[in-house]
């Protein structure tokens, strides 16, 4: 892929570094396929897992591929992208903080709502996200409102 693909592009690969099956690939042996892809030239890994035969057994949990990211990211040190239940704004920080991932992809918060990221960018303080121009009002009173609920919590 990488001798049809301009090498001033990134090239990313979605890797399932665990079966959750029996006699499946764990991550040991995902960051020797991660290595593989490495050396053939991708830019970063997107790492995870499951739903790669039908008698896998997952193990859920908050965050639950993020080792795996972990793993393969501090092992090769290769970029990656963590993925699998992460959903509030203070995972997303803690693991690109701690090392963990380069970046964090978000599904199901943004199926539950659509604006997840504008929200919680606004959650943070971060007030220089471009919004839809028709939702600049409703933009100003969500940071009004967080504003006013931080000096409330701030003065009890």
């Amino acid at each position: 892929m990488r001798a049809a693909w301009p090498t001033e592009r990134l090239m990313s690969v979605r890797l399932s570094a665990h079966d959750w099956a029996p006699d499946g690939n764990t991550g040991d042996e995902a960051v020797e396929i991660a290595r593989r892809f490495q050396a053939a030239g991708v830019d970063i890994v997107h790492v995870s897992s499951g739903q790669v035969v039908k008698h896998e057994r997952p193990v859920y949990g908050r965050m639950f591929q993020v080792p795996l990211s972990d793993q393969i990211r501090n092992a090769l040190h290769v970029p990656t992208i963590a993925v699998g239940n992460i959903f509030e704004a203070d995972h997303v920080n803690t693991i690109i903080a701690a090392g963990r991932a380069d970046l964090c992809a978000l599904a199901r918060p943004h199926l539950a709502d659509p604006y997840w990221t504008l929200h919680a960018a606004a959650e943070q303080g971060v007030t220089d996200v471009p919004w839809p121009v028709q939702y600049d009002a409703g933009k100003l009173q969500l940071e009004r409102n967080l504003a006013r609920a931080t000096q409330l919590a701030l003065n009890a």
